[in-house]
């Protein structure tokens, strides 16, 4: 937190920390926003995330980028999961995707710029 609160003090506006550092599981493994997540958002940075869709296939946990999450990750469709707690719940401002029709199609079915 201490760390998110210097880069606030210098000017910073925005963190951009990988997907799975915006991720955890809570007690029912639900994904939720992680500890830095709420912490940067305390911190009054917004927060862009990376990289949607690198992983390929995600039947077998989502491997580097899910690290945080990949008990639940079991299919392709969590991913769309992932992305709604990181829209909604986390706050971002922005996804970098290997593959972003899936990103533009979500933020348009949710209305978000």
């Amino acid at each position: 937190m201490q760390e998110l609160q210097g880069y606030a003090a210098e000017g910073f506006n925005i963190v951009a920390p990988p997907m799975w550092a915006l991720l955890e599981l809570d007690a029912n493994n639900n994904i939720v926003p992680s500890a830095y997540a709420r912490n940067a958002k305390s911190a009054g940075l917004d927060i862009i995330a990376w990289s949607f869709e690198r992983s390929g296939p995600l039947k077998n946990g989502g491997g580097w980028y899910y690290q945080t999450v990949n008990p639940v990750i079991n299919n392709d469709g969590d991913m769309m999961e992932v992305l709604h707690v990181m829209a909604q719940d986390v706050g971002v401002i922005g996804v970098f995707s290997d593959w972003p029709a899936s990103v533009s199609y979500y933020a348009n079915c949710m209305g978000l710029p």
